[in-house]
């Protein structure tokens, strides 16, 4: 070797040990995340407001009771129309009894399982905003504006609960069971 000649230093390194059969890491860690992947698929999967607007799309009819203040209690006759998309949802709901009219419409959106909109009831001339939130096949919104309280809608086959709590009006709740139309 000259001094001036460039050194080449040469490394070496562990010799590969590979045994038939036996797979590379790569390959390991692949089929661990298909695994892992696969599992989480088969976990439950939180419901959405998708799967609540789908159950309750449709007519339905039923019968119930409106409570008002003081206690007193009258059977209602019903019906509901509710349409729209997986992540918006229209309602109207008409019921009657031998006083009173209750004319309850209104438009829901869906982000996830929680569910914000707006109603109105024509007959008593509230209206306002709703808040809450979607489980299976059933939807809970805290409801205010003119009047507080809350809003239950469920579906189970082909039955449907429809119920109202509120404060602040003289009707002070509305229970109804309603089969499809």
């Amino acid at each position: 070797m000259t001094p001036n000649a460039p050194r080449h230093i040469a490394l070496r390194t562990a010799p590969q040990i590979k045994t038939e059969g036996t797979p590379s890491n790569t390959r390991v860690v692949a089929k661990l995340s298909l695994l892992a992947m696969g599992a989480v698929l088969l976990l439950p999967q939180p419901a959405y407001s998708a799967d609540a607007f789908k159950a309750l799309k449709g007519n339905w009819s039923g019968s119930g009771s409106a409570r008002f203040t003081g206690g007193q209690s009258e059977k209602l006759r019903c019906s509901a129309r509710y349409s729209g998309s997986s992540q918006n949802l229209s309602l109207n709901v008409k019921c009657a009894s031998s006083s009173a009219n209750i004319n309850l419409t209104g438009s829901l959106a869906a982000n996830g399982n929680k569910v914000s909109g707006n109603w109105a009831e024509n007959s008593f001339g509230l209206s306002g905003s709703a808040n809450g939130s979607s489980t299976g096949s059933s939807v809970r919104l805290r409801i205010s504006g003119s009047t507080t309280g809350f809003l239950t809608l469920s579906v189970s086959g082909n039955r449907h609960n429809f119920s109202i709590t509120s404060q602040g009006t003289s009707l002070t709740g509305v229970t109804v069971n309603m089969g499809r139309r």
